[in-house]
């Protein structure tokens, strides 16, 4: 007696392929799920990580390029929540062109500790911290001495600042949760106001 073999699968054989294959799709899906997820966090941080170093940037740019003025009008001045002064790097023209500018730490209506940049009339609201957030000034002096104040104040009210600027300037923030950073700004130039002969 002959007996055909039938070249197909029995329902066995393709009851083992479906369950491989299944396993396969769920472990592949799984991977993507995963890869996924780790792309939204990471586009994420990258997205909430821009504003700040941008503004960081904006800052230190600007401020590194504070000159020493002797003209009394256009001399440093700074703050635990303010800095002015004159700079050849403004935010708003081009490089080279010197400019009066203004930072600002403000609390706005909601408590929200907000950094301002001020130049000739325009008013630009650079970067916001939550509520509780406590913020500041430094300035530190070539001999090393870190202060609020810029100049420091006098014993005697009635002499005329020098004109010199400190040697580098920090912003200092403290969120609610404890972390604490600080942007520096390292003054490259000549911190005393460079005398010629205008000013004979």
């Amino acid at each position: 007696m002959c007996f055909k073999r039938n070249n197909g699968m029995t329902l066995i054989e393709l009851l083992v392929v479906m369950v491989l294959l299944s396993i396969v799709s769920s472990l592949l899906f799984q991977g993507l799920s995963v890869g996924l997820s780790s792309y939204e966090r990471v586009k994420k941080r990258q997205s909430e990580g821009q504003p700040v170093m941008l503004a960081s940037r904006w800052f230190i740019d600007s401020l590194s390029g504070i000159q020493a003025e002797l003209d009394a009008s256009n001399q440093f001045y700074g703050s635990a929540d303010s800095i002015s002064g004159m700079t050849h790097s403004p935010l708003l023209g081009n490089n080279g062109m010197v400019q009066r500018i203004t930072w600002q730490l403000r609390k706005d209506d909601d408590g929200q500790v907000a950094l301002y940049y001020n130049q000739t009339g325009n008013s630009l609201r650079i970067i916001v911290w939550p509520t509780g957030t406590v913020a500041r000034f430094l300035y530190r002096s070539t001999n090393g001495y870190t202060q609020e104040r810029w100049p420091q104040p006098d014993s005697n009210p009635s002499s005329i600042p020098d004109g010199e600027i400190p040697s580098a300037i920090v912003l200092e923030i403290v969120q609610p949760a404890g972390v604490v950073s600080r942007w520096y700004v390292c003054i490259m130039g000549r911190t005393y106001p460079r005398i010629d002969y205008r000013d004979i």
